[in-house]
């Protein structure tokens, strides 16, 4: 009896997730969508709502009370208001937001620390609210083989405050700030290694080409932009694949630096995506924010020598 209840239990088992995979969206870049999606899985939650609330301010409308109960007894948006008033006690705990009384509820604002936080893990993203004034900040270094573990550390710091690389021992920022980088350099006694200069364009390449070369992420962002634009038509049909979609879309766009718009492909689909995932509504919103999606491909398991089954 206990042998047949088990048979009974991993049949449904298998029925439900074969079920779930049938109702799984598909792309032709499988591989890549489930990489992004298992690092935005290891972000902090924090992190997470920090980025949507600068990037998507609209998502966020005052905090009220649900709606009325419908003839079933049921509220509507109730468990969305739940979701978004747990999301407001978890960071004003933290100091990353605070909430001003409106008519139609409370309303929920980044305080300095968080904007803090969000621009030190996408510092490019500050030109996107202004325009860029076509200059280049251009970092030279030069270190003997000796000094590689220096080399490396300034390497990375500098990535981490907006820059990308065209080439080797070649760094460049559309940011203007010179005050980090002296402070970086002076920090790491690295001042006679390392060059800075101001240009306002690299002969022989439009700022476009340059872009490209230092940030060859952005193709491929592009590139997965483009196939969740493709899939958009079934899946505004379908409540399931809409939720696995918004979870796609989160996961590509916190990998993409923010770059001026000045300096993305002509062709980018990033800005056609974002609107997309607007007009979705913010029903559902919280629920792909928070929860923790499965892709594919266990890329953990994978970078391990370990194989998905």
């Amino acid at each position: 009896m206990v042998a047949k209840k088990k048979l009974t239990k991993n049949k449904k088992s298998v029925e439900k997730k074969s079920a779930e995979q049938k109702s799984a969206l598909k792309f032709e870049n499988q591989k890549l969508f489930d990489k992004y999606l298992w690092a935005y899985n290891a972000l902090p939650s924090h992190k997470k709502v920090l980025s949507t609330m600068i990037k998507f301010k609209q998502m966020y409308q005052p905090i009220g009370k649900p709606g009325y109960p419908d003839p079933f007894g049921r509220k509507k948006d109730a468990n969305e208001w739940l979701r978004l008033k747990r999301a407001e006690v978890y960071l004003n705990k933290r100091d990353l937001v605070e909430t001003f009384d409106e008519i139609h509820g409370k309303r929920l604002v980044v305080t300095s620390r968080g904007h803090k936080i969000f621009y030190k893990d996408y510092p490019l993203a500050k030109l996107r609210d202004k325009p860029w004034d076509k200059v280049w900040t251009v970092i030279m270094y030069d270190f003997p083989e000796k000094e590689r573990v220096e080399r490396r550390a300034v390497r990375r710091r500098l990535m981490k405050l907006g820059f990308g690389s065209p080439q080797i021992s070649i760094l460049i920022s559309p940011l203007s700030i010179e005050e980090p980088i002296q402070k970086l350099l002076e920090g790491e006694e690295v001042a006679e290694q390392v060059w800075t200069l101001r240009a306002e364009r690299i002969l022989g390449m439009e700022n476009r080409e340059v872009a490209r070369k230092a940030w060859p992420i952005i193709d491929e962002l592009n590139l997965l932009y483009g196939e969740l634009l493709e899939v958009l038509p079934k899946v505004k049909k379908n409540k399931k694949l809409k939720e696995q979609w918004r979870e796609y879309f989160l996961a590509i766009t916190s990998a993409d630096p923010y770059l001026p718009f000045e300096l993305l492909p002509e062709d980018w689909e990033g800005g056609k995506c974002e609107r997309a995932f607007v007009r979705l509504g913010p029903v559902g919103f919280f629920k792909a924010l928070f929860r923790k999606f499965t892709p594919h491909y266990d890329f953990e398991n994978l970078a391990q020598g370990v194989p998905n089954t």
